[in-house]
């Protein structure tokens, strides 16, 4: 028996619980990409200290936080479809802050990359829950707006973590090396991994103080989870929708991962900035440009939802991979910081439209006692194309195109497969998606209004 099967039913949210709930929510998505994040200011003092490749890096970056955090994903999601989603939530939340902290006791590549794993397993836990509370208590006419609210916990984590990171780095850097009692001396990027572990445990009190919504009933099996194989049936039957979802997701994802992790190392090593001069720039950049580009995305699929168009959400997301791939291939090919900039705002802005429309596109599509399970997979198959891929496509591009001479030019590479490719996958499935999610909706209008008599 599941717990929502043993307990009686909870509850609709009020709109103050469920707001709380979003913002606490968008805090420990922001907690968790500035601890995954801040690898990417300290790519140059890692190196030398450990002795490290760019390659090694881009593994440290990507493959090793994504190793776990993509299988993980899948029963994690399982999981928030049957027990308490805050609950897991706050647990993902103390483990990967446990693992955060590790990363500072590391003396190795070896050690690094266990310690990046454990990261990648705890923040599995966060967003397939997130996404199936979040889908519970709000409306679907404000799930774009919603989703984008959340996932500014990209832009504003990885804006965080590049602003006050770097300012971390820099100061921790000026006052010199560290010694703790057992442990010994560390390295400032030692004590900086140590130093964004440690708000972990008041956002998990915060987690804890949510309140759980309501999950709806399936319509076809008047349950409130389906097993492991009616999903895939599910997703098989549907292919077209979700593969479209999946792969223009996961072909963002290169260049989005691309771009963070390796516009810090291009400006240091291209015009000479410091740790923290290429973290404010950055760090603002996301913070304002992507957090705006999340918002206007959510508001103008909302929008387009209002007037009668189911395929709003992946409609937006084609439009982008139209709009950003210019600007976004251009930027890293600029000859001063000036034009880099310039060019870069707008690249940033355009492609964050994207992120709350694609999860709001997957729940959508998905029966309600799908949803944590195909956010999970949405997840896993993201950070499989995006973040794996990504985090070692630009020195794998530098390494066997240009000899390892041009960071550049390799950016500049993958941002154009990687948004072009996004734009046209998106197209393929977006008549398929708009005729899906219309008829899930007209499910759950169906069941809401025999509840109501």
């Amino acid at each position: 028996m599941t717990e929502t099967e043993a307990k009686p039913a909870a509850q609709t949210l009020t709109p103050r619980q469920a707001n709380y709930a979003l913002v606490v929510f968008l805090l420990a998505y922001v907690l968790s990409f500035v601890d995954r994040q801040i690898l990417a200011l300290m790519v140059d003092p890692i190196r030398q200290d450990l002795g490290l490749s760019d390659v090694q890096i881009g593994l440290l970056q990507g493959l090793a936080f994504a190793i776990l955090y993509a299988v993980m994903g899948l029963p994690f999601g399982m999981l928030a479809d049957r027990i308490s989603r805050r609950k897991i939530i706050a647990a993902g939340v103390v483990f990967w802050s446990v693992a955060t902290a590790m990363c500072g006791f590391a003396r190795s590549f070896s050690m690094l990359f266990l310690a990046r794993i454990g990261v990648g397993v705890g923040e599995a836990a966060l967003s397939p829950a997130a996404h199936s509370f979040l889908s519970s208590a709000f409306p679907r006419e404000k799930l774009g707006r919603t989703m984008a609210i959340y996932n500014l916990g990209v832009t504003g984590g990885t804006g965080i973590a590049l602003i006050i990171g770097g300012a971390v780095v820099q100061l921790i850097a000026s006052s010199g090396n560290v010694h703790l009692p057992i442990v010994g001396e560390l390295r400032a990027w030692q004590t900086a991994f140590l130093a964004v572990a440690a708000p972990g445990l008041l956002v998990m009190l915060l987690v804890l103080g949510t309140r759980e919504p309501p999950r709806q009933i399936d319509s076809r099996t008047g349950k409130h989870t389906v097993p492991l194989g009616e999903v895939f049936r599910n997703l098989w039957t549907n292919r077209r929708v979700f593969l479209s979802i999946y792969l223009s997701a996961g072909m963002f994802g290169i260049y989005g991962y691309s771009l963070a992790g390796w516009y810090p190392a291009l400006m240091q090593r291209n015009f000479g900035l410091s740790a923290g001069e290429a973290g404010t720039i950055l760090g603002l950049a996301y913070a304002v440009m992507g957090s705006l580009g999340l918002v206007t995305g959510g508001m103008l699929a909302d929008r387009l939802a209002k007037k009668g168009y189911f395929d709003s959400n992946q409609r937006v997301v084609t439009w982008v991979g139209a709009a950003v791939v210019l600007p976004a291939t251009l930027t890293p090919l600029m000859p001063d910081m000036t034009l880099l900039v310039l060019l870069m705002i707008p690249s940033i802005f355009l492609f964050y439209n994207f992120f709350g429309c694609s999860i709001a596109a997957i729940q959508l599509a998905s029966p309600p006692a799908m949803r944590g399970t195909n956010s999970a997979i949405y997840l896993m198959i993201n950070s499989f194309i995006g973040l794996s891929v990504g985090s070692v496509a630009a020195p794998l591009t530098n390494q066997y195109l240009f000899g390892g001479e041009d960071l550049a030019k390799s950016l500049a590479v993958v941002a154009a497969i990687g948004c072009g490719c996004a734009g046209l996958f998106a197209f393929w499935g977006l008549r398929a998606y708009g005729q899906l999610a219309e008829r899930q909706a007209a499910l759950i209008a169906q069941q809401t209004q025999a509840a109501a008599a």
